[in-house]
């Protein structure tokens, strides 16, 4: 018999662990999908090099997800065990709750030594495998670090400007590229035409400039003053771009240990001992490789005797319980690690303590539920939370039953329907949050542990940190959310038989999703509101606790900046060697005048320029003409009143970068680019994607519902679970093709953004009016 109930229980948890994972893990891919869809189409970069980066990434996110749905299952499979009273009845036929804990353990250790694994072997080889083929991207493609009309720093202290790129990326209009490896030595490549030339054989990318012109400044003071001054026209110039300063720059590892297999953990550490250095990091990262993998055993230590003395408390205590043990050990594991990381406690201690505290909990509740002792806290908590629910109360009545104005017929029942469904829907989306809640919390935990340490804030911006972050990533991830919701809430009723009793009573499909719909109306036009009206302001809150608050950095308006470029039109670009808002002084200023085919007509220089009622007041400076022999004529002064049309604010003020922009600010600032003579294209993309994508919640629960009919009753969770994920995928991927065919210019911005929604509208409405009402 014990046999007998071993394979029922293995039965059990397989549905749920196969499940969780699935959920959790696309949860953590959902964002990556439109960056990697548009390294293919835009970067030209071949799709087998994209989709082994999502392969490389796995081994990272099952070591997460895995935990997590052990925990998750077991505590929903021991529930349904305590629910349905099959504990009580294998204890009446002599099998103890101790008994019933062996195949726990069993599914525990087999899923601990698939942990181990991953974290031993495959995490070092993916993460490192993961590094290699983002350095193959970037020598095939190195465009991949440009972006038109933006200065970029991706090739080290080089700072690199496009006007324009061709859609193969190779080739390039209005290529401007300054040398700032020498303060003493300034040396700016203007061309009318470039080129990206990669040698893959030489791991060496170079930078074809046509037709333009070298200026260099030699000599040069601190501050950016002239000195001697050289130049050379040219036809055809060639320069080498450093290869690995994007890497470095760009996908830099935080802990390089991480990406190091066991046996060069080992012998780095010991390296680092013998020298005298540091060698703490790599020493966490040896005992955490062993503790994390043990910490699944843990959970399910916890989780078992929880999950069988909830009687009552359903899918819904499970999930919360379960995202409670995870918070709370990720939580205090980081905090040891970081005990660790500053020398506060041995490595070995600080790993395994977390491990050893929720081991000695796990023991405690195990022997209290084998043995018998009495936990009133445990079940004073599971009464607690049935008592939410109106209908389990005893001796009150609902509240959909309480003293309401008098209603009568067809129409009363309906409306009794309606609050039904809602409130089950709105069940099912809290429980949707909690797991990106969750998710969240272990994921920005683990990142930004690093920068926690280096600056050890106060525990009040730590929270004030996710609190801020929160909501923007829960704004991403809600279209999700609302899609398994509706699955689940037609599943369920489909299961029930509850679909059919209301068929029975002359209520039909159609009239049973209006107010599933309507809620999903309602949250999509709360998530256009919150876009608008909160969201701008919550991204500069987090922004400014994170840079000012936490790292201790000046307001960005008030903040003393170095080597900035800017350009103020098609024709004008500014270098400053130090800004300083609160002087409204520029320190090294250069201008440069260019004309149409991006040949050097003006270059001006000062030592100092500073803001005036009257205007820039410039000191110290000289004018160099270029005529267009290439004659240069000088005009050097002392003092000087300019003319430029740009304002102090015109630097100091904060440009949020476009995703971060509300539909009002980016197409005000799409505006002022277009009067500047600015191509707009793909920012036309992204204002056009924020009114489309508030609408995804609607659409998502239109197309959920016919498909979650559909599902044969015997799939159970598991095919709601695939029906949601192939819609996600299915949508994302529509989504994200689209925008980046817009990105190339092969779509128009408006009908690109909209084409996911008008495509699965489109279906879900046909479904939709042809399901069986």
């Amino acid at each position: 018999m014990t046999r007998i109930v071993d394979r029922y229980v293995y039965k059990e948890l397989l549905a749920p662990i196969v499940i969780g994972v699935v959920v959790f893990t696309f949860f953590l891919f959902i964002d990556r999908i439109y960056q990697l869809t548009n390294l293919v189409i835009t970067k030209n970069v071949p799709f087998h090099m994209v989709f082994s980066l999502l392969i490389f990434m796995l081994p990272t996110f099952l070591a997460l997800t895995l935990p997590m749905a052990l925990l998750v299952s077991v505590l929903l499979v021991c529930g349904r065990f305590a629910s349905d009273l099959e504990v009580t009845a294998l204890k009446a036929a002599g099998v103890s709750p101790l008994r019933l804990f062996r195949p726990f353990v069993v599914a525990a250790v087999l899923v601990t030594l698939l942990m181990a694994w991953l974290m031993l072997v495959v995490g070092p080889w993916s993460s490192g495998a993961f590094q290699r083929q983002l350095f193959k991207i970037l020598q095939k493609r190195a465009a991949t670090g440009i972006k038109e009309r933006t200065f970029s720093a991706a090739f080290g202290q080089f700072v690199l400007y496009v006007d324009e790129m061709s859609a193969s990326q190779v080739g390039l209009k209005g290529v401007i590229v300054s040398d700032e490896r020498d303060p003493q030595r300034l040396r700016i490549i203007i061309a009318k035409q470039g080129r990206l030339l990669t040698d893959e054989e030489n791991r060496r990318i170079t930078l074809r400039f046509i037709d333009g012109s070298i200026n260099e400044t030699a000599g040069r003071d601190g501050r950016g003053a002239g000195g001697r001054f050289r130049y050379t026209a040219f036809s055809l110039y060639d320069m080498t771009l450093p290869i690995d300063s994007p890497l470095a720059a760009g996908t830099r590892e935080e802990k390089p240990e991480r990406g190091l297999p066991l046996d060069q953990l080992f012998e780095r550490a010991a390296q680092l001992t013998r020298e005298g250095q540091i060698a703490t990091p790599y020493y966490v990262e040896i005992q955490k490789r062993f503790a994390l993998p043990v910490a699944t055993l843990v959970f399910v230590l916890v989780g078992f005797p929880l999950g069988i003395r909830a009687h009552r408390g359903g899918r819904a205590v499970a999930l919360f319980a379960s995202f409670a043990i995870v918070a709370s050990y990720y939580v205090l594991f980081t905090s040891f690690e970081g005990l660790a990381l500053s020398r506060r406690l041995p490595p070995w201690v600080a790993m395994w303590l977390p491990n050893v505290l929720f081991t000695v909990l796990g023991v405690a509740l195990l022997r209290a539920t084998t043995v018998g002792v009495s936990l009133r806290w445990i079940d004073l908590f599971w009464r607690v939370w049935v008592g939410i629910d109106p209908r389990r109360f005893k001796g009150a009545k609902p509240f959909a039953e309480r003293r309401r104005p008098a209603m009568r017929g067809r129409r009363a029942s309906t409306f009794l329907i309606d609050r039904y469904l809602i409130r089950e829907y709105f069940l099912f989306l809290g429980l949707g949050v909690l797991v990106g809640t969750v998710l969240f919390i272990v994921v920005e935990l683990l990142h930004s542990l690093d920068r926690f340490l280096r600056v050890k804030p106060p525990l009040s911006l730590i929270l004030q940190h996710f609190a801020l972050h929160w909501p923007n990533e829960l704004y991403k991830g809600l279209p999700l959310i609302v899609l398994i919701a509706t699955v689940f809430l037609f599943l369920s009723l489909t299961r029930q038989h509850e679909l059919d009793a209301l068929k029975a009573a002359g209520v039909s499909l159609h009239r049973m999703s209006l107010p599933i719909l309507a809620t999903a109306l309602c949250i999509s036009i709360g998530a256009v509101i919150f876009q608008e009206a909160a969201l701008p302001e919550i991204n500069a809150k987090a922004e400014e606790v994170d840079r000012v608050r936490i790292r201790g950095h000046l307001p960005r308006h008030l903040q003393r900046q170095g080597q900035i470029w800017f350009r103020s039109s098609d024709t004008r670009f500014f270098r400053m060697v130090l800004l300083d808002p609160r002087e409204k002084s520029i320190d090294g200023l250069l201008v440069l005048d260019i004309d149409p085919n991006f040949h050097l007509v003006q270059r001006l220089e000062a030592r100092k320029a500073i803001w005036t009622p009257e205007g820039w007041q410039l000191t110290d400076g000289v004018v160099r003409h270029i005529e267009g022999t290439g004659t240069v004529r000088s005009e050097a002064f002392e003092s000087r009143q300019a003319t430029f049309d740009e304002h102090i604010d015109d630097f100091t003020q904060v440009q949020k970068p476009p995703d971060t922009m509300s539909f009002t600010e980016l197409r005000a600032y799409m505006t002022r680019l277009q009067e500047s003579g600015h191509q707009v294209g793909k920012y036309a993309v992204q204002l056009y994607s924020k009114l489309s994508f508030p609408l995804v919640h609607l659409i998502m629960a239109l197309v959920a519902i016919p498909f979650a009919l559909a599902s044969p009753r015997s799939g159970g969770r598991a095919v709601a679970i695939g029906v949601a994920i192939v819609i996600s995928v299915g949508y994302w991927m529509v989504h994200s093709l689209a925008l980046a065919f817009a990105q190339a210019d092969l779509l128009p911005p408006a009908l690109a953004a909209w084409t996911a929604n008008i495509v699965f509208a489109g279906l879900g409405a046909a479904l939709f009016l042809n399901v069986r009402t």
